[in-house]
């Protein structure tokens, strides 16, 4: 693969938050004995042929500069559209370990964007990479890469450290760039980890009144309903969990929260209806059990 055409089409398709294509470019670069348009390959997310054309040059120059580079996009991408961890993993690990050797030689194009795909790919490896993910999107941010989803990412690594504070400042920021409903109720439960409840209560309803998710606002009614509970405010938690109850008439889980108010209101047999009725829905509801039957 000819290395200044493929480090002059990396440089194309690399931008704030993704990948884009200049049409206008010369595409073709040179994959062993066959001509590989890549552009056409990244733009069609073939990245099977790219990690497949990228293994037969690294057979001969193992540590091409732009090969490495660019393989280690394509393993990143096919990794994070992959659904199961068993094969998720293994891609993510071959995209850091190309990037992370492609580091090692001298002009290595994209600098910073190969340490905002490192800190995705640590991301994407779980809680005990965050750290590693923190240090390489930072770096790429250091460096001057501005991409729409870093912040949240950010944010996101320090939340799996407990880092909380750390985590609000970069989803207030990624909030400012696109203020999605799942970035409010981020924000929500990043506040309430925080035990600043005002501002937990206030991204919850932002987020409430954003959505189209069902789910998801199912998710915030129960976070403001156990606040509310926390700070005895029982007509405020009530609240959200009928509301629960008249989307979702089988909610067991509102039922038994709606018996734990009651039961903390003194109303024995009120709390108990309400745990009946959870354990009617779900008989093995493990809360609604033990209050019933220990």
């Amino acid at each position: 693969m000819t290395k200044t055409l493929l480090i002059f089409s990396l440089v194309t398709i690399c931008s704030a938050g993704g990948f884009w294509l200049v049409s206008s470019m010369k595409t073709q670069v040179t994959a062993g004995p066959t001509q590989v348009n890549v552009l056409e390959l990244w733009k069609n997310g073939s990245y099977d042929e790219i990690i497949a054309n990228g293994k037969e040059q690294l057979k001969a120059v193992p540590m091409d500069v732009g090969t490495l580079v660019f393989s280690g996009f394509a393993y990143f991408h096919k990794g994070v559209s992959e659904v199961t961890v068993e094969k998720k993993l293994p891609l993510i690990n071959q995209s850091i370990i190309s990037l992370r050797k492609a580091l090692l030689l001298p002009d290595v194009p994209l600098i910073p964007q190969i340490h905002y795909i490192l800190g995705k790919a640590y991301f994407h490896k779980g809680k005990f990479y965050s750290e590693l993910a923190i240090l390489h999107l930072q770096e790429a941010e250091r460096l001057g890469y501005s991409a729409t989803d870093i912040n949240e990412y950010l944010g996101l690594s320090y939340s799996l450290v407990a880092r909380y504070s750390e985590a609000s400042q970069e989803f207030l920021k990624a909030v400012e760039k696109s203020p999605s409903d799942l970035l409010l109720w981020t924000l929500g439960e990043t506040y309430f980890q925080m035990q600043q409840m005002d501002d937990a209560i206030s991204y919850l309803h932002k987020a409430i009144n954003k959505t189209k998710d069902r789910g998801l606002e199912q998710r915030c009614r129960f976070l403001l309903g156990d606040i509310y509970t926390k700070q005895k405010e029982f007509d405020g938690a009530q609240s959200e969990y009928n509301t629960i109850l008249s989307k979702n008439e089988n909610s067991a889980d509102a039922h038994y929260y709606l018996g734990e108010i009651e039961n903390l209101k003194g109303n024995k047999d009120a709390a108990r209806a309400e745990w009946r009725k959870a354990f009617k829905i779900d008989p093995l509801h493990f809360n609604a059990n033990q209050r019933l039957f220990n």
